[in-house]
């Protein structure tokens, strides 16, 4: 669904950027929320990378990073890099944002491996997701990136992100202090939680009753429709014609259908998905409530919504199908697949209590059950080890208890958020700041939130101001040069 994005002269100063998008997000009806990125100054580079960090002699491939220097003055010792963490999407360039230009930095943007343009010369191949792409590589990329931009000098460096770069920016400043002075965390996911229904619990409290009881009505409905055998008829509705009849057509619908609503109100939609609902008649029949769902999620996404690529098994194990992830947003679809399948997990399952706002079969065995067929027998088993282990290096919801410690993280949250419930709630160090935004609407990111509610954006800009006042006197005080403060 094509929509016109508003211009960033319109938006609020800490609206969050286009880039914060998955690809396949990029045109959805809550994209106005996010501005478009101002790249005229934005140059491309690319560098080479192992394949496997831990195989010298391994494979080599390029990633790409973007730079802005329109604001930096390569004079002053003192200017900072600001660097943007690369997200589950193509970066779009490197944005100077109004806190940039005020501190004259030179501004960076990495995009993820396997994301975008930086993918192995052999493809995005299960064999080479499962020998480079992870956490710890993404961040050595960073690091990497790091080096070759500071040419020799030591500026210091504040990284910032959100959502899946939120927390890779935390775990970047806990990884690599010595490159990374502090970082901007927003709507930062740093709990990896592999079975999360949580995650549908906010959602429920953050729309309200008589709008959540709607929804999950729509859900019941779409179940008795399935006890009956008549999901194929129901597919039809949605326009998923493409999930009739693969092994895991069922699971991958469900999800779709799920995650569509829930998108609305975690970017800051939720009024017009409650509207929707509000549409249904007093007394509705099952059938009217869900060609009421179908109608919203066309209307908010466009008719092909539950096609795309993410949702459809077939398309994301396939690496060479014309229509397949061998394009671009598909390829990032699975990219983002496997990390959740073998590392971060969140599988959003339903919960096995309270109201239900997806379908009671897609539990968490249904959910591993996509990882395993399309990424191979032991997937499931690989997932838990590998989840368990970055959530004990990084701590969770309390990042100084990981074996890596924190310090110098700004962390941002927002009220409707429900990926919230996978970030840290509060500030458990005082070094380790949290603020929430809270009003009605205020979604991922920041999306939704009005330019009257800047107190969070205004604290961590003031944060980030301290942190480059302390790294200029720490630089000085080795220098042998006295500077005020």
């Amino acid at each position: 669904m094509a929509l016109l994005a508003l211009s960033t002269a319109t938006l609020p100063p800490f609206t969050p950027t286009k880039s914060q998008l998955p690809d396949r997000l990029r045109t959805a009806g809550f994209a106005t929320k996010f501005a478009e990125e101002e790249i005229g100054a934005s140059k491309s580079h690319r560098l080479l990378v192992p394949l496997d960090y831990g195989d010298a002699d391994g494979d080599k491939f390029l990633i790409r990073y973007f730079t802005d220097s329109s604001v930096f003055d390569p004079s002053n010792a003192s200017a900072p890099i600001f660097v943007s963490m690369g997200g589950e999407g193509t970066a779009g360039g490197a944005h100077c944002s109004s806190l940039a230009k005020r501190h004259g930095a030179l501004c960076v943007s990495v995009e993820h491996r396997f994301y975008g343009e930086s993918i192995p010369m052999s493809g995005a191949t299960t064999a080479n997701y499962w020998a480079g792409l992870s956490v710890e590589a993404n961040l050595a990329d960073t690091a990497a990136v790091i080096d070759k931009v500071q040419a020799g000098a030591k500026r210091p460096v504040v990284a910032f992100g959100g959502s899946y770069s939120g927390a890779t920016c935390a775990w970047m400043r806990q990884r690599w202090p010595g490159k990374v002075d502090g970082c901007v965390s927003s709507s930062g996911v740093v709990n990896a939680i592999l079975d999360f229904p949580a995650f549908d619990t906010h959602v429920d409290h953050a729309v309200g009753d008589a709008c959540s009881a709607a929804l999950a009505a729509a859900y019941e409905a779409i179940d008795a429709s399935f006890d009956a055998g008549d999901g194929d008829r129901v597919k039809a509705l949605f326009n998923a014609t493409n999930l009739r009849g693969t092994p895991q057509g069922d699971t991958d619908f469900f999800y779709a259908i799920a995650d569509g609503p829930a998108m609305m109100d975690q970017y800051g939609g939720k009024k017009e998905l409650c509207d929707g609902l509000a549409k249904l008649p007093a007394a509705p029949t099952a059938e009217q409530r869900i060609a009421n769902l179908a109608a919203i999620v066309e209307g908010h996404y466009g008719a092909k919504f539950a096609q795309d690529c993410f949702y459809d098994s077939e398309c994301v194990r396939n690496v060479s199908a014309p229509a397949g992830p061998s394009q671009l947003g598909g390829l990032n679809s699975r990219s983002w697949r496997f990390e959740k399948c073998s590392e971060v997990a969140y599988l959003q399952a339903a919960p096995t209590s309270g109201r239900r706002l997806r379908s009671r079969r897609l539990t968490l065995d249904a959910l591993l059950g996509q990882c395993e067929y399309i990424f191979g027998a032991g997937t499931a088993a690989r997932l838990r080890a590998r989840n368990q282990k970055l959530n004990a290096a990084f701590g969770r919801a309390q990042p100084a208890a990981g074996t890596r410690g924190a310090s110098k993280i700004f962390y941002l949250d927002f009220s409707d958020d429900p990926w919230a419930e996978a970030s840290v709630k509060r500030a458990t160090d005082a070094s380790l700041p949290f603020c929430l935004t809270t009003c009605d609407g205020c979604g991922h990111c920041g999306a939704g939130v009005p330019a009257k509610k800047s107190a969070c954006f205004d604290k961590s800009d003031a944060w980030v101001d301290e942190l480059l006042l302390e790294a200029r006197a720490r630089a000085a005080r080795g220098s042998g040069v006295v500077v005020e403060v």
